[in-house]
This record gives structure tokens, sequence and C-alpha cells, in this order.
């Protein structure tokens, strides 16, 4: 008996259809506070500083370009806005039951840092793949230039325009920031929206498909207001339907995080200088843009499922979804609510649970079951106390 990452609320005894819709809320809430807090906190200092025309500027540099990665202070503006949705989800997740702790970040309700680590590798090699291609590193009309030794093709993509101290400051706050943001994205909708809707839906795949489609979907819309044209929506959708395949198979969030925080990392630090002939408008991308983003976002899956195929990988959690009760709650069951995590390892659980509803067990002083009904013995093997089920050796 195995729970793919898509029913991990399922584990949890105080699962209800309506829990999701809670921590929607809260975090509709947290989001709402966060931002007119952010707001007051930029917006402030430059209206007593710079007055009417300074909070003018802001605004109009806000619409024009949100993630314009030559303004430091827009760019932080907008990343730490996006920043704010980790600890929100986190918290939402909490505060509605929604499973044990951490429940977002993988089958064993934890982040994987031993795996997160082998995700390195692939995620290296498509940022230095990418990192040839979108810079033109051997081409003549690339970001680089070798005539006379090796240095910026000013020819091909002219001058920065922004001074070193905007650009070295730019580049520290992505570096800090980013990793965050692309963890935030990928908590709610990889995370949050896919567990929602695949522990709505009984049939698994079905529901693993609906969890797929509707995160991608979600997520792509999303971005339509940062000025993506067809060909951008269609690059984020790519990648978004891709990550969310990933992270089924892998059954956690650590490879796609990885990925979303290179991937935007290297978008903004090649940006950031401002090169006068390279525009920053995100309405220009184009099916090769497209194309590229897709192939490069299938060959890291395909190395991520070899990896996690050598590695082993547990890619759903080992155990079983919590017994939904109907009628007395049996003795056996501990409580009126079933809270532990599904597993081999519950204790006093039966080994079968169908029809042992009325079952007449008692509960000892020890803790024992006695009752007419089996009861399961625990599994063999180290136990993750964690999560309540057996470990691997």
């Amino acid at each position: 008996m195995s729970v793919p990452y898509t029913r991990l609320f399922r584990v949890d005894g105080r699962w209800r259809w309506w829990r999701p819709l809670v921590a929607l809320a809260f975090l509709a809430g947290w989001y709402v506070v966060t931002q007119i807090l952010i707001t007051v906190a930029y917006f402030v200092p430059i209206g007593a500083t710079q007055g009417a025309q300074g909070l003018m500027d802001l605004e109009q540099s806000l619409t024009s370009g949100a993630l314009d990665p030559t303004d430091p202070l827009v760019l932080s503006l907008s990343l730490v806005s996006l920043v704010v949705l980790l600890p929100g989800i986190l918290f939402a997740v909490k505060i509605a039951r929604l499973g044990p702790a951490n429940t977002l970040s993988s089958v064993r309700f934890r982040v994987r840092w031993g795996w997160a680590a082998w995700c390195v590798l692939p995620t290296l090699v498509i940022a230095v793949a990418s990192f040839i291609l979108q810079t033109g590193l051997f081409s003549s009309d690339g970001m680089f230039t070798f005539d006379g030794g090796f240095g910026w093709n000013h020819a091909a993509i002219g001058q920065s325009t922004v001074t070193l101290g905007t650009l070295t400051l730019t580049i520290a706050m992505v570096v800090v920031l980013v990793p965050f943001q692309g963890a935030a994205e990928e908590y709610v909708f990889r995370g949050f929206l896919m567990q929602w809707i695949g522990s709505w839906i009984p049939a698994r795949i079905v529901g693993s498909v609906v969890a797929v489609v509707v995160s991608t979907v979600v997520f792509a819309l999303l971005h339509i207001p940062n000025g993506y044209n067809v060909w951008g929506i269609l690059d984020v959708g790519s990648f978004g339907l891709v990550a969310a395949i990933i992270v089924i198979r892998t059954g956690g969030l650590e490879a796609t995080v990885l990925q979303h925080a290179f991937n935007n990392i290297m978008i903004f630090v090649l940006q950031a200088p401002g090169w006068s002939k390279v525009s920053l408008d995100s309405s220009n991308s184009t099916w090769g843009s497209w194309l590229f983003s897709l192939g490069s976002s299938l060959a890291y899956w395909g190395m991520v499922e070899a990896l996690a195929h050598w590695r082993k990988l547990d890619r759903r959690f080992p155990g079983s979804e919590a017994p939904r009760f109907r009628g007395p709650v049996p003795v056996w069951a501990g409580g009126k609510r079933w809270t532990r995590p599904g597993g081999a390892t519950w204790s006093g659980a039966p080994a079968r649970s169908e029809g042992v509803a009325g079952s007449t067990a008692t509960v000892g002083s020890d803790g024992t079951v006695g009752s007419d009904a089996a009861v399961g013995s625990a599994a063999s093997g180290p136990v993750d106390n964690a999560i309540g089920v057996p470990g691997r050796p």
C-alpha cells in the first residue's frame, strides 16, 4: 500500500473536503495583508524623500516592468511580494490541518536534502547548456567575443546602461531572493494546488492528471499580467507542465525548486547589465524560445528520472490513506478522530479495517489492543519518527 504525492492530504484522519478551502482563504488574506505592508514599507520612505513625483515614477515602473532587473528597487519589491507566499502557504496548510507538518515538501513529509543535493547535478548541466545557448557563447553575434581576447561583444549587445554599483546590488539581491521566490511558486502551484486537486478526486490517476492540467493552466494564466505574448505564455506553461510531472514522478518539490531557482537566476543575471541592444520586453518571445524552454525542461526531466531510478528514490508515501469511519468510531482508533499519519506502524490498527467499525476491541493501559479482530504488527526495520513509517536502511 502506498500513496502518491497528490493524495498526501488524505493520510491524515482530519482530512475534510473543506480544509483546502480554509487554507486558500488564509493564504489570500495573508497575501493581501503582506502586500499592504510591503507597499507601505516601500512607498512611505519614497514619498517622504521624493514626494508625489517619486511615487508616480515608482508606480509607472511597476506597471511597465515589475521584473525589470535593471532597477533593483522595482525588482526587489516584485520578488519580495512573491517570497512572502512561501511562509504563507506553509502556515495555511498548518492552520487548516492538512496533514502532518511539511506535507507539501515530499512524500516523506520533509525536504529530502540528500535527494536535493543529487538534483544539483542535472540542474547544473541544464544551467551550463542554457548559458551557452542563451549567450551565443561560440557565435559571432553572441554576447561574448574572442577577438583580441575574451570580452563582451558590444557590437551585438551594446553597452551596459547601469552602474557597477547597481549591477552588483542587483546580482546580490537576485542570488538571495530568487531561490525563495522560486520555492514559493513551486510550493503554491506544484505543491498545494496539486495536492488540493488530487485529494478531491478519488480516482488517483485521473486526480493526478487533472492536478497537473489545472496547476499548469493557472500558473500560465497568472503570468499574463507580466506582459507575455502567446509564445511567452506557452513557454511558461511548458515549464509548469514538465515541473508538475517531475513532482509526481519524484514525489516531492526538491528537483523543481532547484530548476525554477537556477532558471530565474540565470535570466535575471544575464539581463541585469541592461544591454542597450538587448530588449527586456517579455512580449517579444518567439516560437524558438518556447521550443528551447520545452527542450531544456524535457532534458532536465530525463536526467532527474534516470537519477531517481539509480538512487531508488521513494516516489510514494509508503503507507496508506487514513480510514474513513462511518458511524461510531471504533475503539481501536484511539479517539474521536484518526489523526496519525497512515502507515504500517499505526499503533492499534487492525491488519484489515474492513468490517471492524463495530469492533469490540478494548485498549489496555499499556496501549495494546484486545479484540476479535486481528491486530496488525509493526513493520520491521528502522522507523522514521518524523512520519511514523518504516525508514529506509
